[in-house]
């Protein structure tokens, strides 16, 4: 049964004074778990100086220990390259447990309250849950046009089904997180607070270091939208599919090499090198001969990916490069590409 040796207990997160126990008692399992977040934490930020993650499984008290100490630190950044980095594991303990049996991603979605049954290979969801977890999703097999849809119910396969889960674990992962209090984890941690602020210190000094470069292409005259996904892509937050998309289009078509454009998607808490060039590359037509534009904002807005507020030229504009060439224009340094 996969709730029985699963690496995730959500309950256990949220149980303060249980955790408060675990930390501060002295049984040596327990002080075992303290010492494994401890060296999990201190790994991600080694890991981080290199552009790497650092996806190694800890047990159950080790991984709640950790969440909560990303609580005390409470730096988004670190919290997301855990939450992708923890994604990654997920993913493998799930096709690890299916090996056996299928049956076993449908225990462990029961446990999770999640919708699903399964006949053979193919996954039967519903249609609101590949929705809501697909967006992050790469390529064009997690695309709803390309689903088998019945009555509501999508078709899939094990692997389609186990990238939906595991973007479903970040969410889940985010909430859990969301819910934790800062003025608890100081008091989890009320004996371990030089150790943590350690911690941080270190994973900001190499955070300062990690600068963006643009090359030649002028930040100060994009549209909101793409702003908002630097800045989040920078703060480590992992980019809906679609934001990566425009994101990429929009600095190709705003004159941006590809390699100052691979540079900045380094900051990605899911970077992969080959994987990244290969997308790049796509979309700027070295490899399909196509240059691809951004979408219009219409698009952007229809996928919560608008960023507008209350800019003045984005409520007269229909898509993100007109919003660049306008800003081009009006500062007298415009050359169409």
């Amino acid at each position: 049964m996969i709730t029985s040796n699963f690496f995730v207990d959500f309950k256990l997160i949220e149980n303060v004074d249980a955790i408060d126990g675990i930390v501060n008692s002295l049984v040596p399992e327990n002080r075992s778990s303290v010492r494994e977040a401890f060296e999990y934490l201190n790994g991600v930020v080694r890991k981080y100086a290199d552009n790497e993650g650092y996806n190694i499984t800890m047990g159950k008290n080790a991984f709640a220990i950790a969440m909560w100490m990303l609580r005390y630190i409470n730096e988004p950044g670190m919290t997301s390259r855990f939450a992708i980095t923890q994604r990654d594991v997920f993913e493998r303990e799930l096709n690890r447990i299916s090996k056996e049996d299928n049956e076993n991603i449908i225990f462990y979605c029961d446990s999770a309250g999640i919708e699903a049954t399964v006949d053979g290979n193919t996954f039967h969801i519903p249609f609101d849950f590949f929705i809501k977890n697909n967006k992050k999703i790469s390529g064009y097999k997690y695309r709803l046009v390309y689903q088998k849809l019945s009555r509501g119910t999508i078709y899939l396969s094990k692997n389609q089904f186990i990238h939906l889960l595991r973007e479903d674990f970040v969410q889940k992962l985010m909430d859990v997180y969301s819910r934790m209090g800062p003025g608890d984890s100081q008091n989890i941690f009320r004996k371990f607070i030089g150790d943590l602020e350690k911690i941080k210190k270190d994973f900001l000094e190499i955070k300062s270091k990690n600068t963006i470069s643009l090359g030649e292409v002028d930040f100060t005259m994009f549209p909101p939208c793409i702003k908002t996904y630097i800045t989040q892509m920078r703060d480590g937050e992992n980019l809906a599919h679609l934001a990566r998309f425009t994101l990429a289009s929009f600095l190709h078509s705003a004159g941006m090499s590809n390699e100052n454009m691979l540079n900045l998607f380094k900051f990605a808490p899911d970077y992969k090198e080959d994987l990244a060039t290969y997308q790049v590359n796509h979309i700027t037509g070295v490899i399909s001969g196509t240059e691809y534009s951004p979408p219009k904002c219409s698009t952007l807005r229809s996928n919560h990916l608008c960023y507008m507020g209350d800019d003045p030229l984005c409520a007269r504009i229909k898509h993100p490069m007109q919003y660049y060439e306008a800003k081009k224009k009006s500062s007298g340094n415009y050359r169409k590409k």
